[in-house]
């Protein structure tokens, strides 16, 4: 019989145990999305809890369209919005939107549509003398300190976006850990020109549709372009300042004997720990209201200055109608401007939520342990106590990930070691009791036609006897 091998059930364990490190390191998508779902449990426990900071939503709200009209606007009215937010002492203006169009409103634009008269002609040869609504707005861009976006895609098509600032890193070139895209849409050149900074709108968006991180960097060719966030970051420091990206092997970085990627990302004082390919974990708040301020608002006469001075405004929008919507741990339908603005708040805070580069091998070690020990146990001890041993590595898996996430603002991996415990446990308990089913067989054909049925009995349940 196959059981009846005392190496026959060793084999098979540490087979096993190889299989499950083997599947760890592979990492398919079931497991990520466990691992994943254990983290939103986390933040929905207990959230980031709100810290005022200098960042502000300046909301395209429902009311504000009703107020003011639908969307989109005509550039001059954007470029007022501009002009009253300067006016107000905001230290810079973010653009959650892009004008990737020309205004369709503008006199140059709209006069070819009306009917050939000399009335209509007259006003044509004067338009032809005003600049654009896009040039407006481009020019109250320019006496601001203003941040355009653009969005990558992988078209392969479109107008490659301003690059205001490039990038130095120590350690391995960042370029191929980046998450790589080959298009964009862009905002008009004369806009991007006028800005000071042009940042990527670029997400991570995971399988399963939600947003758990935010890219720090993405690459369109053989360039990284700053995400709006790190480029914000940027331009409030005065915009001079190239980024700093630190890769495993970088003077002060932990390799771990092999190459990890990207672990950090620096721009003036500020700096922001990332996973391997430049993407910072998100820690959400519920929702806080006083973070949103109402278009309409910022035009009335009483609009208290003090509301959005010194203050990084993003300009977005909330309204359903819209479709800027991202689905978070904590919203099924979170505004996109708002995800941006809370990556803003940690970044400027510093408080973060890190999955450390040495995490997994470090999961990968328990994992291994924990089977080897379970594989080494359960044969002396019986299913019993080893029960209570995977019993208290799984709550203490749990534990531990609970007091990093918590104390520590790290992320660890609690489910696939107990997962994992628990077939070993399964598995190796029916493999011995197989065996030990065997034994008794054998000792029951070897001696039930020479002893009592009673003897025979005690014999296989105690073959030591013998």
């Amino acid at each position: 019989m196959l059981f009846r091998s005392r190496w026959i059930p060793i084999l098979f364990s540490l087979l096993l145990l190889a299989g499950g490190v083997t599947l760890r390191i592979a990492d398919p998508a079931l497991i990520q999305t466990l691992r994943l779902g254990v983290y939103d449990s986390f933040q929905r426990l207990k959230p980031r809890v709100y810290e005022p900071a200098p960042v502000r939503i300046i909301d395209l709200d429902d009311e504000t369209l009703a107020r003011m009209g639908q969307w989109p606007w005509p550039r001059t009215l954007v470029a007022e919005l501009v002009e009253r937010l300067t006016s107000l002492g905001a230290a810079v203006i973010v653009f959650d939107i892009v004008f990737a169009e020309p205004d369709r409103t503008s006199p140059r634009a709209v006069l070819p549509l009306w009917p050939d008269i000399p009335e209509v002609e007259a006003l044509r040869q004067a338009a032809a003398k005003l600049p654009s609504h896009d040039e407006i707005l481009a020019q109250a861009i320019a006496k601001s300190r203003v941040v355009t976006g653009f969005v990558l895609d992988r078209s392969g098509a479109g107008r490659t976006p301003v690059l205001k600032k490039s990038y130095v890193f120590g350690g391995e070139d960042p370029l191929r850990w980046a998450t790589r895209f080959t298009g964009a849409v862009t905002s008009l050149a004369v806009l991007e020109d006028a800005a000071a900074g042009n940042g990527s709108f670029n997400m991570t968006i995971d399988q399963d549709g939600i947003v758990r991180r935010y890219n720090t960097m993405v690459r369109l060719g053989d360039a990284l372009y700053p995400s709006l966030a790190l480029e914000t970051l940027r331009v409030v420091q005065g915009g001079r300042r190239s980024f700093q990206i630190k890769t495993a092997g970088a003077s002060g970085e932990y390799a771990m004997g092999a190459s990890t990627g990207i672990t950090k990302v620096k721009i003036g004082s500020f700096v922001i720990p990332t996973d391997s390919r430049g993407r910072m974990w998100i820690h959400f708040t519920d929702a806080v209201p006083e973070r949103f301020i109402p278009t309409w608002k910022v035009f009335e006469a009483d609009f208290p200055r003090q509301a959005v001075e010194g203050m990084i405004l993003l300009i977005g929008t909330s309204a359903a109608g819209l479709k800027d919507q991202r689905p978070t741990p904590l919203n099924a339908a979170a505004a996109g401007v708002e995800v941006h603005a809370q990556a803003l708040e940690q970044m400027i805070l510093g408080k973060f939520l890190e999955r450390p580069d040495w995490a997994e091998g470090a999961e990968i070690l328990y994992l291994a342990g924990l089977g080897l020990l379970l594989i080494t146990l359960l044969p002396w001890h019986g299913a019993l106590w080893c029960a209570v041993l995977g019993g208290g590595a799984t709550l203490g898996a749990f534990g531990f990930s609970w007091y990093a996430y918590d104390t520590l603002g790290m992320l660890f991996d609690p489910v696939y070691p107990s997962i994992f415990a628990l077939m070993v446990y399964i598995i190796l308990s029916l493999v011995n009791f197989l065996r030990n089913e065997a034994e008794k067989n054998q000792v029951r054909g070897a001696f039930g036609r020479y002893m009592s049925p009673a003897l025979v009995e005690q014999l296989a349940e105690n073959p030591d006897q013998l």
